[in-house]
């Protein structure tokens, strides 16, 4: 059974939890509470691993535990252990350029100037992986913003896109890349009769 591996980005320890840099992580961490898979430090991998079966498919769900810019190390290590395919990898990353509440997955891509994914491609030495982009929006100072938490209004809806976030994924692992982007088009509506988002 080949092996599929779903990568979130972000930075370790408590000073970064729940930033919007972050909502890669917060992604994967979802993803492995809907499948009840535990994640396990493993060192040699400099990352928190967990693995289990997803719609009869073998995933392993990495949280590198380097900085953000070193990610691309630790996705190689994964990668090379578990010897898994680049069309089998799909890579969860924050995008400032993309407004919150929308997504964005590509087969492969330019970093767009995202250090992590940068230091990805350094380290696989392709654009030619996959990538799930979470939109969170941006301000002026984007250094600063992105290592801010969600607001109040935000965080409201915040359960709900880490929800459709999982939809992308499941649906890249079962259906392939166009009907993930075709999902992922589908922007969230406010339905003001009852006050529940739904997708449109």
């Amino acid at each position: 059974m080949e092996s599929f591996l779903i990568t979130g980005l972000g930075n370790p320890g408590i000073l970064y939890k729940n930033t919007r840099h972050n909502i890669g992580f917060k992604a994967i961490e979802s993803l492995a509470k809907k499948y009840s898979l535990v994640f396990k430090k493993n060192k040699k991998l400099k990352s928190l691993i967990a693995e289990g079966i997803i719609f009869e498919k073998k995933v392993i769900l990495q949280l590198p535990q380097t900085y953000m810019n070193e990610s691309g190390s630790a996705l190689r290590l994964v990668k090379d252990f578990y010897k898994i395919n680049l069309e089998n990898i799909l890579v969860v990353v924050d995008d400032a350029d993309i407004n919150f509440e929308e997504f964005r997955i590509k087969e492969k891509g330019s970093s767009a100037g995202h250090n992590g994914l940068k230091n990805i491609e350094e380290n696989l030495n392709t654009k030619d992986y996959a990538r799930l982009k979470f939109g969170i929006g941006k301000e002026e100072n984007l250094k600063s913003f992105v290592l801010k938490r969600f607001d109040k209004k935000e965080t409201k809806i915040l359960e709900e896109l880490l929800d459709k976030a999982i939809k992308i994924i499941e649906l890249w692992l079962t259906d392939g890349i166009t009907k993930a982007q075709n999902f992922a088009n589908v922007k969230i509506k406010k339905d003001k009769s009852n006050n529940e988002d739904k997708n449109e």
